[in-house]
C-alpha cells in the first residue's frame, strides 16, 4: 500500500492492542478507545456509535486505513451494526481503505468447511449482527478486507473467554462445554501476524473476504482442557451437546483459509502447540 498510517478502532481491546503493539518499523498506528486506556500508541477517545463523532475523528486523522476490530456484544445492534456502519460510512467517505474484523459465526456450521465465498447465513444474534455489520463494510467501502476469524485466544495475559473459563475451573461452579461443537481457534499473536501481512498489500490485492484461522478443529471442551494444562489446572470433566443449548448454535465452523494460504507468508500454529510454546 502505498500509505502506513492506519488507525485501529478498539485499541484497548485484546486484538486491536496487540496490533498496536506489533506495529512494524515505519508504520504508524494509532487507536480509538473508548473507556479503557490504549497503552501501546497514540488513541483518541470516540464513541463509535456516535456517527459525528467517528466522521470528524477519519476526517481530522486522514489514515490510510482502518482496522475496525472494536465491538461489544451487550448491545450488539449498537455497539456492532452501527459502530460498524458508522466506520465503513467514514473510511468511504474520506477515501480510506478499510479491513473489517468479522468472525465465523456468520455461517450456520451445517456446510463445513466454508471457503471464502460461502454466503453468510447465521443462526444466532451474535452471527446475524456481525453478518449485518459486513453488508454495510461492503456497501460502504466495496474493496474493503473483511478477515473472519474464530475464538482469539491468548494465554498471557488471559483473554476475557478464557478468564471466564479460568475463574470456573477455580471454583465450584464447573462449566459444561460443549463437546461437539468445532471451531478453529487462533493465538492472537498468529493473528496479528497475519494481519500486519495483509495490512501491506496492496489495496486492490487486500480486497474481499479473508479466513484467518488456525489449522486445528477443536471442541469447546477440548480447548478447555488444553487452557486447563497451560494454566495448570484440573481439565473440565464435564461436557455438553449442541441440542442441550436452548436456542441454535453453529455446530461446525471450520474454515477454508485458500487464500491466505497463497498470499501470506504468516502461518498459524493449531492452538494446542501456540499455548505449549508461550513462556510461564
Amino acid at each position: 500500500m502505498s500509505g502506513r498510517d492506519v488507525l485501529v478502532t478498539g485499541g484497548a481491546g485484546l486484538l486491536g492492542g496487540r496490533l498496536l503493539a506489533g506495529a512494524p518499523p515505519g508504520w504508524t498506528a494509532r487507536g480509538t478507545r473508548h473507556r479503557r486506556p490504549v497503552r501501546h500508541a497514540e488513541s483518541f477517545p470516540v464513541d463509535l456509535a456516535d456517527a459525528g463523532a467517528v466522521d470528524a475523528l477519519v476526517a481530522r486523522l486522514r489514515p490510510d486505513l482502518v482496522v475496525h476490530t472494536a465491538y461489544r456484544k451487550r448491545d450488539g445492534q449498537r455497539d456492532i451494526v452501527a459502530a460498524t456502519r458508522n466506520v465503513a460510512a467514514s473510511a468511504g467517505r474520506h477515501g480510506a481503505g478499510l479491513l473489517h474484523i468479522s468472525s465465523d459465526v456468520v455461517f450456520d456450521g451445517e456446510h463445513a468447511p466454508y471457503a471464502e465465498a460461502a454466503p453468510p447465513a447465521p443462526v444466532d444474534q451474535y452471527g446475524r449482527w456481525k453478518a449485518e455489520a459486513e453488508r454495510w463494510v461492503r456497501d460502504a467501502v466495496p474493496d474493503a478486507a473483511i478477515v473472519r476469524t474464530s475464538l482469539i485466544i491468548s494465554s498471557d495475559p488471559l483473554d476475557p473467554t478464557s478468564t471466564w473459563l479460568a475463574g470456573r475451573l477455580r471454583g465450584d461452579d464447573e462449566p459444561g462445554l460443549y463437546a461437539d461443537e468445532l471451531r478453529c481457534p487462533v493465538h492472537v499473536d498468529d493473528l496479528v501476524g497475519q494481519l500486519w501481512e495483509l495490512i501491506g498489500l496492496a489495496r486492490d490485492r487486500r480486497a474481499g473476504p479473508w479466513h484467518l484461522v488456525g489449522p486445528e478443529a477443536v471442541s469447546r471442551h477440548t480447548l478447555g482442557v488444553l487452557l486447563a494444562a497451560r494454566l495448570g489446572l484440573p481439565p473440565p470433566a464435564r461436557a455438553s451437546l449442541n441440542r442441550e443449548h436452548p436456542g441454535p448454535r453453529p455446530r461446525d465452523l471450520r474454515l477454508l483459509t485458500a487464500r491466505a494460504d497463497t498470499a501470506l507468508r504468516a502461518r498459524p500454529r493449531p492452538i494446542g502447540a501456540a499455548l505449549a510454546e508461550v513462556g510461564p
